[in-house]
């Protein structure tokens, strides 16, 4: 929201004037008002019991200088009071964790209940000031038969519900995403009963989240604010609804294409980048031939075709040489296998000789070393077997057949060792030659490992050749991609044609509104006019970027920025009031100012505010709205009675304060 200031010529002689709000005929007073709000410490003790009415009800903590003494304004409980009938009203929280825990420190058991009229019927509010979980609210003709009754099953807990059946029915079915039914009067309830906080600065700063309120209007964006005010104030019909839709549709889509369509772009170009850092030329260099040079597309294929014109290198006879060597190998294996055959043949013989030997030796001494011969069959003495005869062999001694055999055992071995000196010989003669082979192979292992190398070399060389095409075909496929994708980069203007169209209709539907709107800003103009009749000119316009609220003086120095944002900001409120009496707009005729006055707002003008809205309580009859406001600031001395000031407290001492003790 903006607010337009400046300086203007002295306003004409068809200047706005303020036109008393009329409800309609036979309406008897509000459709919504409070008419008791109740502070209790047990269910049977009440500490403060504040009676209000239809029309202006004041709430007045005076101070110094309206007081005649050193009490301060402010910490009397003027806020906490608004706070308790916004909770009263539904909202879910009445009070900071830190004043929650304060109070409840102090009256554990205490409660609040207000008497709140919906089209005539009473319903009564009960919200425990402790833990939460026993609200309820009920249909009684007073605070103290709700109590007597208490809860039951079946009971809401707050008195949404029905609220928005009685006044939003319409609304709720027509309300943004942000916004669902059982929200409506959540929101609208924060825009009639704002924060303090907030400070009136601006038309849709309903909540703080200082105040942990926990409402839904604390984290809800301004357009979507803007769509309830307006939905309130009838000023928005469902075609303009629907093409706000398709408008927020088109502008995600259209900001997706952006991004979708910077990503191609950026792509597109880093792959233009790629692809002439490749080719070695500039960034002049087109894809299509021109009269001075090639393009990107010709200089991609003749790249790829000088390519492929590559020679591979030839690599040498590997397998040739291998099979050499496996034929060295084979023939060292089988010199190796007879020599070891020549070693063990050379070996048996030499042990078979020495046996012969042995054998022949031991003969020989039997027969002819010392004294005593024995008989080499029997192991009988020649002499005793003379003599007496052989008892253990039937054939008698032949000597000369025993020399005659160890003769033969030496002939034997006498082979024997030569036939082993023969096998050693040759076991000499293949390990010489199995030594031979030794240069042959070390040859051919040189020129297995050269081959090698220069397989190695062949074999990255041709590598190296079948990167460069691959490479070489790559940037010809980009290339081409690149050039089919090129028009793609280009931004769709249908899309934007689309997005033109959908704010067409929602211009028009801002054309319908204006009937609305006009009727608002006639009763905010009235309102400026009767609050500040000398040269006073308000507007109020609705546009594609929101509501504008305008406000502009003629040599009113003592009006500030900020207390001027305040003054607008009240005004478009109790405009929008003003319709609701008349039932011109969506909305329950009650609203609630917690301390509209600026600090450096002059005295004057605040008090006329008080004046103006006395204005519109008939002179005979009930109000048919309720505005509740609070103040340190004295009323006009005619409004200090206890019909305007329907409670009056003071910060000092504990006494007159709201809970009428130190919380």
């Amino acid at each position: 929201m903006s607010f337009g200031r400046g300086l203007v010529v002295p306003a004409d002689l068809f200047a706005p004037v303020m036109r008393l709000p009329a409800a309609p005929r036979g309406r008897s007073e509000p459709r919504l008002w409070i008419r008791r709000l109740a502070i209790f410490s047990d269910p049977k003790t009440i500490i403060r019991d504040v009676r209000l009415k239809p029309g202006l009800n004041i709430v007045w903590t005076p101070d110094m200088s309206s007081s005649g003494n050193r009490a301060l304004a402010h910490g009397s409980g003027k806020t906490t009071f608004c706070r308790l009938l916004r909770a009263c009203l539904g909202e879910p929280g009445f009070a900071t964790e830190t004043q929650r825990s304060r109070v409840f420190a102090r009256v554990q058991d205490g409660l609040i209940a207000a008497e709140i009229f919906l089209d005539g019927v009473c319903w009564v509010a009960v919200r425990p000031l402790g833990l939460p979980g026993g609200e309820f609210v009920v249909q009684a003709a007073s605070i103290e038969d709700a109590i007597a009754r208490g809860r039951r099953d079946g009971d809401p807990a707050f008195i949404d519900p029905i609220v928005v059946e009685a006044f939003f029915p319409m609304i709720a079915r027509a309300t943004p995403p942000e916004v669902s039914r059982e929200q409506v009067w959540d929101v609208l309830r924060a825009w009639m009963t704002r924060d303090q906080e907030c400070r009136l600065g601006d038309i849709l700063a309903w909540r703080s989240v200082q105040t942990q309120s926990r409402s839904r209007a604390q984290v809800l964006g301004e357009t979507a604010k803007l769509t309830m005010v307006r939905l309130a104030l009838r000023a928005l019909d469902a075609e303009e609804q629907t093409a706000a839709l398709r408008e927020r549709e088109l502008v995600t889509a259209a900001e997706d294409e952006r991004r979708r369509q910077a990503y191609q772009q950026q792509r597109y170009l880093d792959g233009l980048k790629a692809v002439r850092a490749a080719l070695g030329v500039s960034g002049e260099v087109d894809f299509d031939d021109t009269i001075d040079q090639k393009g990107l597309i010709s200089r991609a294929e003749a790249a790829l075709a000088e390519a492929m014109r590559a020679d591979l290198p030839k690599p040498p006879d590997v397998g040739s040489i291998f099979a050499r060597l496996n034929a060295l190998n084979e023939e060292r294996r089988a010199l190796e296998a007879r020599q070891q055959e020549a070693l063990k043949d050379g070996d048996l013989k030499l042990g078979e000789a020495e046996r012969y030997r042995s054998e022949a030796n031991y003969g020989d001494f039997d027969i002819t070393q010392g004294a005593v011969r024995v008989c080499p069959v029997c192991r009988v003495t020649i002499d005793e077997t003379l003599a007496k005869g052989c008892a253990i062999s039937l054939e008698r001694c032949d000597l000369e057949a025993l020399k005659a055999a160890i003769a033969d055992k030496r002939a034997k071995a006498a082979r024997l060792d030569a036939e082993a000196k023969s096998a050693s010989q040759e076991a000499r003669r293949l390990e010489a030659m199995i030594h031979q082979l030794g240069p042959r192979q070390q040859a051919l292992e040189s020129e297995a490992k050269s081959a090698d190398t220069v397989t190695r070399a062949a074999q990255a060389a041709a590598k190296n050749i079948q990167d460069r095409i691959y490479q070489s075909r790559r940037v010809l496929d980009d290339v081409r991609a690149l050039r089919n994708t090129e028009a793609l980069t280009k931004p769709d203007s249908s899309a934007t044609s689309a997005l033109e169209a959908v704010r067409a209709q929602m211009d028009l539907g801002r054309a319908r509104a204006r009937v609305a709107i006009r009727t608002l800003e006639e009763c905010y103009q009235g309102i400026m006019a009767g609050w500040l009749p000398e040269g006073v000119e308000g507007s109020i316009k609705l546009d594609g970027k929101g509501l504008k609220v305008d406000a502009q003086f003629l040599g009113r120095g003592e009006v500030s920025t900020a207390a001027l944002d305040s003054l607008m900001v009240v005004a478009f409120d109790l405009a929008a009031l003003h319709m609701a009496i008349e039932e011109k707009a969506d909305l329950p005729a009650f609203l609630i100012h917690d301390s509209p006055r600026e600090a450096d707002l002059d005295g004057q003008l605040y008090a006329r505010l008080f004046s103006l809205v006395s204005e519109w309580e008939p002179k005979a009859g009930t109000p048919c709205f309720q505005y509740i406001v609070t103040t340190t600031s004295a009323p006009p001395p005619e409004l200090q009675s206890d019909f305007h000031v329907r409670l009056q407290m003071s910060s000092t001492p504990a006494e007159k304060r709201l809970f009428r003790m130190d919380l």
